[in-house]
């Protein structure tokens, strides 16, 4: 696991521990020994498993990977086996399935939307956008669900917005100085009508976002690149707004990327919960 990972978890758990679990220090005893597991309630995709049993051992208690993150699981399934002081584990209980539950969610809507992507014959990557709140670890959950995360953040792909544009006011000038820059870095460009795709395409962007077009819009655009002999030179991604409903309608189109802010900012979570097996003192 990143090191950027780790310390993201050892903040939200020291945030919600802060001065201690009051609850347990109030009724449960010391040395208490506890056996217990993490459940799910519903089927899905596993994921945050991994990152839940390194909280566990970090507070001192035995954790026992049941699924592998990615695996398809059902509903009663065991996901983590836990022994050890029961404090130690409650204190540790909440944060550990706020991970499983948001990238189990995150990552089992991304296997709805490949699954709608391929029934309706596309190929199209499924790809993740910069909505997140778990940053890398929402990522991580898109690519456990068969999906694109996309870039991670500023810093891994150049992608160039209607802000930049219109700043710099030229869509030519803007690829052309970006592809100077980029290095192994792909260079993606937001363009709001046909005609710009076009002038992207023959500028030399890797990929042409067609963000919030219509599916009149879309078809025109990909008939002018081919028109044009650009479209087997660059990747066309859809985006905007698009949910599971309306997914099917996007797949039919011919691209190459559909990406989906609601992959990580409205997945429902993956329901799981904490059962005590047996304890003793």
């Amino acid at each position: 696991m990143e090191k950027s990972s780790e310390a993201l978890l050892r903040g939200l758990a020291r945030e919600d521990v802060g001065k201690g679990d009051a609850t347990s220090e109030a009724v449960i005893p010391k040395c208490i020994e506890l056996v217990a597991e993490v459940v799910a309630n519903r089927g899905g995709i596993a994921a945050g498993i991994e990152e839940a049993c390194w909280l566990f051992k970090k507070s001192g208690i035995s954790a026992t990977q049941k699924v592998k993150d990615g695996a398809r699981i059902q509903e009663r399934a065991r996901l983590v086996e836990l022994k050890g002081d029961a404090r130690k584990i409650f204190a540790a209980e909440r944060v550990a399935l706020n991970i499983i539950g948001r990238m189990g969610g995150i990552a089992t809507m991304t296997a709805h939307a490949v699954e709608i992507a391929r029934k309706e014959g596309s190929h199209a990557q499924i790809a993740a956008t910069r909505k997140t709140i778990l940053g890398r670890l929402d990522k991580k959950a898109v690519s456990l669900g068969g999906g694109w995360p996309h870039r991670l953040g500023l810093h891994d792909m150049i992608l160039i917005k209607t802000g930049h544009l219109a700043v710099v006011g030229s869509i030519t000038r803007a690829v052309e100085a970006a592809k100077k820059k980029a290095g192994k870095m792909m260079v993606e460009i937001e363009v709001q009508n046909p005609e710009q795709a076009v002038e992207a395409a023959s500028a030399g962007a890797d990929i042409i976002m067609l963000d919030n077009f219509s599916h009149a819009g879309i078809e025109e655009a990909l008939r002018k690149l081919h028109a044009a002999g650009l479209r087997a030179k660059v990747k066309v991604e859809l985006s905007g707004g698009i949910t599971l409903e309306g997914l099917h309608e996007f797949a039919r189109h011919d691209a190459d990327v559909i990406s989906m802010g609601c992959l990580t900012h409205s997945a429902p979570w993956l329901d799981v919960n904490l059962r005590v097996r047996s304890f003793s003192r």
